[in-house]
């Protein structure tokens, strides 16, 4: 331990130092923490090329998906890179490399998922899958979202094969969609008066798309309000009618009952007013 003399002088306790001196002990220490190979590493998700995919592992297209990106961001040696990759793969993966150092020594990082690529990816060649993605349309019922979802799974398989330059991607993607989306598509044709001369990133694309689904959305919902408050209303309205007319016929048969109670009665005054002159005729009849 070190006397630190901004405390008490006989309090020996290292800790007490180091807080004294970040600046000094701690800040080098976080320097060396920042300038480690593993600072801020964050590892991939395992993967064994196992069908069906295990637990807890993920299937080929998303695993090479990750690891393609991690390698091109990871700041760090190709020998780290290739160490971190390995870290991920179980099973046939990994006899995979093993194979693959034995046969060439020294490969790179980017030969690893090229080999791995070449074992579980799909086995379609640049043709087919340039050809696959000319005629990939989108089909009856279909959000434009998820078709252009589609297109962007296969134009990734281009450019990972080597078929495409990644600078390329939105424009091929842009000329598919205007070709294969459906013509009577609503978004389409606003893109078609909006977009037809304007090349937009993957990312615009997407969000101007999802944000035209959503009015939609929106629309729907309050035409389908506004249906079901109408008819609550005509169906009030004929309940109203029905309740009045039900009301009418109660009254209409009420007066009728009274209309013949009073005909009776005034019957039977006439036949007691008769009768009784009969039995008097010598009685003198007022006028």
């Amino acid at each position: 331990s070190r006397e630190c003399s901004r405390c008490y002088p006989n309090y020996r306790v290292p800790s007490c130092y180091i807080f004294h001196h970040y600046g000094e002990t701690g800040g080098n220490t976080r320097k060396n923490s920042a300038a480690s190979p593993n600072y801020g590493y964050r590892k991939l998700r395992f993967y064994s090329g196992k069908v069906p995919v295990p637990t807890g592992e993920e299937d080929f297209e998303t695993w090479i998906d990750q690891a393609v990106q991690a390698v091109e961001e990871w700041e760090v040696a190709d020998t780290v890179k290739r160490q971190r990759l390995i870290e991920s793969l179980r099973g046939p993966a990994s006899d995979v490399i093993r194979n693959l150092k034995r046969d060439k020594p020294g490969c790179t990082a980017a030969e690893y998922l090229e080999a791995l690529q070449e074992i579980f990816g799909g086995v379609e060649d640049c043709a087919e899958l340039i050809h696959k993605f000319s005629h990939t349309y989108q089909k009856e019922g279909e959000e434009l979202s998820t078709y252009v979802w589609r297109l962007d799974k296969i134009i990734h398989q281009v450019i990972l094969k080597g078929g495409m330059e990644p600078s390329h991607a939105s424009k091929a993607l842009m000329d598919q969609i205007f070709k294969g989306a459906l013509p009577l598509d609503p978004i389409m044709l606003k893109f078609q008066t909006r977009y037809q001369s304007t090349r937009l990133t993957y990312s615009k694309l997407v969000k101007a798309i999802r944000e035209e689904e959503a009015l939609i959305k929106a629309k729907k919902v309050a035409n389908a309000s506004h249906t079901v408050f109408t008819a609550e209303v005509g169906t009030l309205c004929v309940a109203d009618i029905q309740t009045e007319v039900l009301a009418l016929k109660t009254q209409m048969l009420q007066m009728m009952e009274l209309m013949t109670l009073l005909s009776a009665k005034d019957t039977r005054t006439e036949g007691v007013a008769v009768a009784s002159n009969r039995g008097s005729p010598s009685e003198p009849q007022e006028g």
